[in-house]
């Protein structure tokens, strides 16, 4: 079967890419091409091969747009001594006994702020690992905690990008996706709380923290002020302003910050939205510097490759053999199983949380009975699986920035227990379908009392 063949031969190419170190993106365009020969091989003229590829990267238009946004905000936050005060604030709360639990629930807190997993370690989860290091504490659980906190934010914070992408390949709102993530792992949070908390009472540590206070204050003044940009980030949300105006209005608030508080010139502002921000104190340079409109170009290139490949997909037919694969098995089990299994091996192959997204959206397409529960079943398997596959960009970057060892993957609990309690719910209401709809639904974080009774009559 040639449509087989040539989907080996992607898998084998990228394999292989990754073992030897070769850059993501190169190996999406090979795979572009490759199934843009497909679609010549089919019959399909050039013309009509490039109108497929251009309407799927028309599909994530407005993503890539946020991203631009997110670049410059996270810069932003940096240079007006937002992350610096949050940061330096944190520190003061760790002792040895909570060391892990509390990584966990800061580099949480942070990425829900930020909605970037790499932002959340870049700042809190640094800071954590330093305080590691100095306290003698098991620095693989410690990391195991902060690529678990990272994942919160990415997978159900307003201000994700995979939260974005998800809403715009599912046709639904980010906001309405973020309600039900929340609902949903809120259980799966609370194991994590309860692992991390026994966890890091019996690990040793014990050495005195560090204090950050004084290196901070040294490049910023770290008053009440510098927060206001994140609190309109949180008070705007609970409101329900559009994530882009949210976003624009904390991205000013920084900047004003920056001019008047932390006393940037003007002509400096447009440098660091677009390069990034980079502190003169280099002793927390490593801590601080980054952001930029610069800094998300590789991810929306990523993105915009990969979004190539839907296109080409849905009108060449090349995944119609898997997608039927996929569909006798949502017949036979529940539409979840279909997606996390499809999610493990597009997480395997793809090695990319972004391409793992959208491939399996594609892949899994018609076997939830809306986009609502087709969003919910992505975030809750191919958004965090990712960070458990240790060649995969979206684990690898995080170990490497973050200075953690690879076996904190096995202390990632979060990425593991979110698709393990929703598959236990699915698993729960086929067996139990009737039995009780209203409850299941609210576990399943639905928001319509007939959603139960349409997900029965699908399963």
């Amino acid at each position: 079967m040639v449509e087989a063949g040539i989907l080996l031969t992607f898998a084998l190419v990228l394999l292989a890419g990754i073992v030897l170190g070769a850059p993501l993106l190169p190996l999406l365009v090979f795979g572009m091409l490759l199934f843009a020969s497909y679609g010549l091989w089919r019959g399909f003229s050039a013309r009509e091969v490039a109108r497929m590829a251009a309407s799927g990267l028309k599909s994530v238009g407005s993503v890539l747009t946020l991203f631009a946004l997110i670049g410059a905000l996270t810069a932003s936050w940096r240079a007006a001594g937002t992350i610096p005060a949050i940061t330096c604030w944190s520190a003061t709360l760790v002792s040895p006994r909570n060391l892990v639990l509390l990584s966990f629930l800061l580099t949480s807190g942070m990425s829900m702020l930020v909605g970037s997993s790499y932002a959340a370690a870049a700042t809190v989860g640094v800071i954590c690992m330093t305080i590691a290091t100095a306290m003698k504490a098991d620095v693989a659980l410690v990391g195991g905690a902060i690529l678990a906190g990272a994942f919160v934010g990415d997978r159900c914070s307003p201000m994700s990008s995979s939260a974005a992408l998800v809403a715009s390949i599912t046709k639904t709102q980010v906001f309405d996706n973020v309600r039900r993530m929340v609902r949903t792992g809120a259980v799966p949070f609370a194991l994590c709380c309860v692992v991390y908390g026994i966890a890091g009472m019996t690990s040793s540590g014990s050495a005195m923290k560090p204090s950050f206070a004084g290196s901070f204050a040294s490049s910023f003044d770290l008053g009440w002020v510098v927060i206001v940009p994140t609190l309109l980030i949180l008070v705007l949300s609970l409101l329900k302003v559009s994530v882009k105006r949210t976003m624009v209005a904390s991205l000013a608030a920084a900047l004003l910050v920056c001019v008047f508080v932390q006393h940037i010139s003007v002509a400096e502002l447009p440098a660091i939205l677009v390069f990034g921000y980079k502190c003169k104190n280099m002793a927390i340079a490593r801590m601080v510097n980054g952001g930029g409109v610069i800094s998300m170009l590789d991810i929306a290139l990523i993105v915009g490759v990969a979004s190539t490949y839907s296109g080409i997909f849905r009108e060449t037919g090349l995944l119609l053999g898997l997608r039927d694969y996929v569909d006798k098995v949502a017949r036979h089990s529940t539409p979840f199983v279909s997606v996390l299994l499809t999610s493990i091996a597009t997480c395997v192959i793809a090695c990319d949380q972004v391409v793992a997204l959208m491939l399996t959206c594609q892949l899994c397409e018609g076997t939830e009975r809306d986009g609502s529960a087709l969003a919910l079943d992505l975030e809750n398997s191919a958004a965090v699986i990712p960070s458990v596959i240790p060649w995969s960009t979206s684990c690898v970057g995080i170990v490497a920035f973050v200075g953690m060892p690879m076996t904190s993957i096995l202390w990632n609990c979060l990425s593991v227990l979110i698709p393990l309690w929703t598959l236990a719910i699915s698993m729960y209401q086929h067996s139990h379908a009737g039995f009780s709809d209203t409850h299941t639904a609210r576990l399943l974080g639905l928001d319509r009392r007939d959603d139960a009774r349409r997900l029965a009559a699908a399963a």
